[in-house]
């Protein structure tokens, strides 16, 4: 998952290498900011898969990337056009009077659209992680509190001289039945998560061995 992460953020440093000249003149704050925060990660990208496979492996990765996504832009922008021209043709013919809010697609404008794209995939995936990592820490810390009180409250109870056998044996069985509850304890009471997923993957081993079987005895 990093590996991947890395490599995105190496394509968009790569896009925005050669085409940040072209439309800074024209961007807003906001894709200064976005262009600056992510430019830093680029360079990091850019430094740890230099220091695993080579300054000039990575250059020549660099460069074929841009020159890529160069040909492909070119190509989408000139479908873009086309498709354009036939729409408004049709409208025209159909007696609409249709005005694109774009006048001609761009190799640039495409480009532009791409690396917005891609910084919202990236800012995506940068979030969720963030999510993951809270959700992750909050887990914990009520399965640590959890384990607090069933500790304080056993060593309460086991504290209690003054209590009976049955009181005592009466109090220990509702602190296991609220461990239960609270789902403290061997993960057989709180049941297997992935047991749903190795049910079908035995159906599928069973299937597919009725199905060798079939083709044998034909």
């Amino acid at each position: 998952m990093a590996k991947i992460f890395i490599l995105m953020v190496f394509i968009w440093s790569s896009l925005t290498l050669h085409s940040v000249g072209a439309v800074s003149e024209t961007a807003s704050t906001m894709w200064q900011s976005a262009h600056s925060a992510v430019k830093s990660l680029g360079d990091d990208a850019y430094s740890y898969l230099v220091s695993l496979l080579g300054k000039q492996t990575v250059d020549t990765m660099q460069k074929t990337i841009w020159d890529a996504v160069k040909v492909a832009s070119q190509a989408v922008a000139h479908a873009l056009n086309v498709v354009a021209a036939y729409i408004t043709d049709f409208l025209s013919a159909a007696g609409i009077e249709a005005k694109l809010p774009v006048k001609r697609f761009t190799p640039e404008g495409v480009l532009f659209v791409v690396q917005w794209a891609l910084l919202a995939v990236l800012g995506y995936w940068l979030l969720s992680m963030v999510v993951c990592l809270l959700v992750g820490f909050v887990r914990r810390t009520l399965f640590l509190l959890k384990v607090t009180f069933a500790i304080a409250t056993f060593g309460l109870i086991m504290s209690d001289g003054g209590a009976s056998a049955e009181t005592t044996a009466m109090r220990l069985a509702g602190l296991v039945f609220a461990c239960v509850l609270l789902g403290i304890g061997p993960s057989s009471f709180r049941g297997d998560p992935n047991a749903h997923l190795v049910q079908k993957v035995k159906v599928l081993e069973r299937r597919l061995k009725e199905m060798e079987k079939k083709r044998k005895d034909e």
